[in-house]
């Protein structure tokens, strides 16, 4: 029995790991790319299952990180290149 509540606290662990990293890679993507987002999970001893590039300036990064099996999906959005509606004509 106890090692089933090793093994659940694990995958608990890597699945909080998982949630954190792919959201810095989903941050760090929006600046440096797929490239990017790997390095950040590469440091942090995880992979990347997944990465969306952004179709338009609408739309975001999507990253995928696996710890250990688990698996957690991030997103983000650069805020910077929507364009804003001025006053000016």
């Amino acid at each position: 029995m106890s090692v089933a509540f090793s093994r659940g606290g694990a995958y608990l662990i890597n699945a909080e790991r998982a949630r954190i990293i792919s959201q810095v890679g989903a941050l760090a993507a929006v600046y440096g790319g797929e490239p990017t987002a790997r390095e950040v999970a590469r440091l942090n001893y995880a992979t990347v299952c997944g990465f969306r590039n952004p179709a338009n300036d609408k739309a975001f990064f999507a990253v995928c990180v696996d710890v250990q099996g688990a698996q957690r999906f991030a997103h983000a959005v650069d805020s910077w290149t929507i364009s804003v509606p001025t006053l000016e004509p």
